[in-house]
């Protein structure tokens, strides 16, 4: 990667703006706060330059689970250009770094699902669990109906995603970019390609996590594009030429190479010497870095198709930071700090 673009600076923010409010308490006012949070931080957001408003959402999905209860998840929101009206995007945000149900099952969950398309595809292209959960849950989730006392209702409350981008498709010809930060940079590309094959007036049949795909885009009004940073392999070989054959080069995909996460789960054995000789794994990361390879490997076998990223891979290198003692924080440091700091972000800034 060179000098960051305009279009790749903004959906970056994006990405990290939706980190708003993350370790904020759940109740029924969470997501509300969240939402002035951001509209709060947007005027003066880097990169963006005043002039981007949110017009759906957010949508924040929240998990029931005994592994972690009440807690925050995935978050969506959707902006627009107010010099360029025709120009969307749809920012989702990475994982929320205390939910230990989203790192299991929206992280490292890389049990294959078949992805569903419009038309039958042989070999059929798969997906992890992560991401198949994950998408699902974004295009489930809806900003909340009924709007608590003190508070603003949410643009399209009640509108699913899918919903929300049918209406502003009706209205003419609009570009809509889906951008996300780790697991949000696996989501994003995943939402990208579902919104993609569903123009025109195909129907993707009813399956078992996702609803059916309404024609959204029957006049294919939309141009989609992705940009995705720090993501995880979402699917195998066949998803992955699946993806440039409808996406080609609408998709980046940015990646900083000293960062151990896109290295999941299509490089894992190059990381107990990514920061050599200075920084080797401990014994505990070492076991559980060869536990994961083990279910990769299984998983991939029982596939009959092995992960493979995607296309289209924008590299840059950040160098090590000699101030991190440990394995553990270099990955942190590589993977939060390094693409705030690539893309003119204050380090930590809604993370």
């Amino acid at each position: 990667m060179t000098t960051p673009t305009t279009n790749e600076l903004t959906n970056a923010s994006m990405a990290f703006l939706a980190y708003t409010g993350q370790f904020l308490a759940v109740d029924p006012t969470t997501v509300f706060q969240t939402a002035a949070s951001i509209n709060k931080l947007l005027p003066n957001y880097p990169n963006l330059n005043k002039d981007w408003a949110i017009v759906w959402g957010p949508a924040l999905y929240c998990t029931a689970s005994t592994t972690t209860p009440n807690a925050q998840a995935n978050l969506t929101f959707v902006a627009q250009s107010l010099s360029s009206p025709n120009s969307y995007i749809v920012a989702t945000r990475g994982t929320v770094a205390n939910n230990k149900w989203e790192w299991l099952t929206e992280d490292i969950a890389v049990s294959f699902e078949a992805w569903p398309t419009p038309a039958p595809q042989k070999p059929k292209p798969h997906v992890s669990s992560s991401t198949f959960t994950a998408l699902s849950l974004v295009l489930n989730t809806v900003p909340p109906a009924t709007t608590p006392g003190g508070y603003s209702p949410l643009p399209g409350a009640g509108q699913t995603l899918a919903d929300y981008l049918a209406s502003i498709a009706a209205s003419g010809t609009v570009n809509i970019s889906f951008t996300g930060h780790s697991l949000g940079g696996a989501i994003a590309p995943a939402l990208a390609l579902w919104f993609k094959q569903a123009q025109g007036t195909v129907q993707i049949p009813q399956n078992s996590v996702f609803y059916p795909m309404p024609a959204w885009d029957v006049k294919s009004n939309a141009t989609i594009s992705c940009v995705s940073l720090a993501g995880a392999t979402p699917g195998d070989k066949v998803f992955s030429g699946y993806f440039q054959q409808q996406l080609g080069s609408d998709y980046d995909r940015i990646y900083n190479t000293n960062d151990t996460v896109p290295y999941g789960f299509a490089g894992l054995g190059q990381l107990p010497g990514l920061y050599l000789p200075t920084l080797p794994m401990t014994t505990a990361e070492k076991a559980a870095l060869t536990g994961l390879e083990t279910k990769v490997t299984l998983a991939q076998t029982s596939n009959g198709s092995p992960y493979c990223v995607l296309p289209n891979g924008n590299p840059f290198t950040c160098a090590l930071n000699t101030t991190c003692k440990s394995f553990a924080a270099e990955a942190l440091y590589q993977h939060i700090a390094a693409y705030e700091q690539q893309f003119g972000m204050p380090i930590s800034q809604g993370v």
